[in-house]
């Protein structure tokens, strides 16, 4: 997937159950589509995007095939996050069907990873 490539440091808030220390995010040029790749798993997989604000992006997506013993049969949790382009910051709920009480959080900061090819325009 072509585009734009976020790599996020993510800190927990609020319990730390199934938040991500690092996730990278590719967008399709236009900012519509997005892949997410948990780096302790290093398997991409689609996201749900939807524009917030004219900098910041609101993403949700699941790990499919995430599974952990204790939680073998309990429904996946869903992720939700917001990318601030402009200031280069993430947060996160990790959301979970039957959950009870308030779900893990957390924040972060991302880097813009812009390609090679406009790097090579903009220096020309």
């Amino acid at each position: 997937m072509a585009g734009h490539s976020f790599h996020c440091g993510i800190e927990p808030l609020s319990g730390d159950a199934w938040i991500p220390g690092q996730v990278s995010l590719q967008f399709t040029d236009d900012f519509k589509a997005a892949e997410v790749t948990d780096k302790a798993f290093e398997v991409p997989v689609r996201a749900r995007v939807v524009r917030h604000s004219s900098t910041s992006y609101a993403l949700n997506w699941t790990m499919p095939h995430l599974a952990v013993s204790e939680d073998a049969g309990r429904p996946q949790p869903l992720y939700r996050a917001v990318l601030n382009t402009a200031n280069l910051k993430m947060s996160l709920q990790v959301v979970r069907a039957g959950q009870s009480g308030s779900p893990p959080r957390g924040s972060g900061q991302c880097k813009w990873e812009h390609d090679l090819p406009l790097l090579a325009q903009n220096a020309g």
